[in-house]
């Protein structure tokens, strides 16, 4: 069995599909209920006293913390990796040095999912926009070293962005940064839209995989659509993943529901 994770957000988030948003202390409570490792946490602001409050209570529960996802800065705040203007750039750079600030204790990784923006204008405007997104994740990965944090860069489908929506471009936007701590984060909610096979776009990323969400083709918890997670879970032991795999689904028919599901389906596999 790998290890395994649950998405939360210890504050109210727009972000839909979390688990216990706003209600960090009950994501705790079912986590070691249930089982679970580790909490993969989304957040907006690290400063802020309910995420600390979170962050000591998880290593109260034996808990780890497996991820940070950063794209509360967007999908809130409308800061970007591809944005131009200079306010806005230099307050998500500080930002984001604080979630890794925030990661390093638990060498947790940071994640680079809907923070990246989406790209917009002519040819030339999106082709700046994707090289201030590359030369962002450069910046934040070099100051991860020293912490032995590493970024991963999880590819979103197009309804959501226009930029890295397959796991190979996702891969070649790793290449463009060309720091050793960036890899990908693998979602099998965006696959199963964007991937002609998961099974062999999943094998692509080989050694680079550093995260895997395990969230079936309705966004609801595995094994409550249709994708074929035993195929999925061979190409990990093929390739020797041993990461988390980490739920990141709709709170349907309720949080606790959801991530009971999604523990049992993981440990079946």
């Amino acid at each position: 069995m790998y290890r395994s994770s649950m998405a939360i957000s210890p504050t109210p988030a727009d972000f839909a599909p979390l688990l216990f948003a706003g209600e960090w202390e009950a994501a705790l409570d079912a986590a070691v209920t249930l089982g679970y490792e580790a909490i993969e946490v989304s957040v907006r602001d690290p400063d802020d006293p309910v995420v600390i409050s979170c962050n000591e209570a998880m290593r109260e529960h034996g808990l780890q913390l497996s991820a940070i996802a950063t794209g509360q800065s967007f999908y809130s705040d409308g800061w970007a990796l591809t944005t131009g203007e200079r306010g806005v750039r230099t307050r998500l750079d500080e930002r984001m040095l604080r979630i890794v600030d925030m990661a390093a204790p638990w060498k947790a990784l940071v994640v680079i999912g809907g923070v990246r923006g989406t790209l917009t204008g002519s040819e030339s405007d999106q082709a700046d926009q994707y090289r201030r997104a590359v030369e962002s994740v450069q910046y934040y990965a070099q100051h991860a070293q020293p912490f032995d944090v590493s970024l991963a860069v999880e590819p979103i489908n197009r309804y959501e962005t226009n930029l890295l929506n397959t796991i190979e471009q996702g891969l070649q936007f790793i290449d463009d940064v060309g720091l050793d701590n960036v890899g990908l984060l693998a979602d099998t909610f965006h696959m199963n839209i964007e991937e002609a096979d998961l099974a062999a776009s999943l094998r692509s990323a080989g050694d680079r995989l550093l995260h895997v969400q395990f969230t079936d083709s309705n966004r609801l918890a595995a094994g409550w659509g249709h994708i074929d997670f035993p195929e999925l879970a061979s190409v990990l032991h093929e390739i020797g993943y041993d990461g988390y795999l980490s739920t990141e689904t709709l709170p349907v028919p309720d949080s606790r529901a959801a991530a009971r599901q999604a523990i049992e389906f993981f440990t079946s596999l």
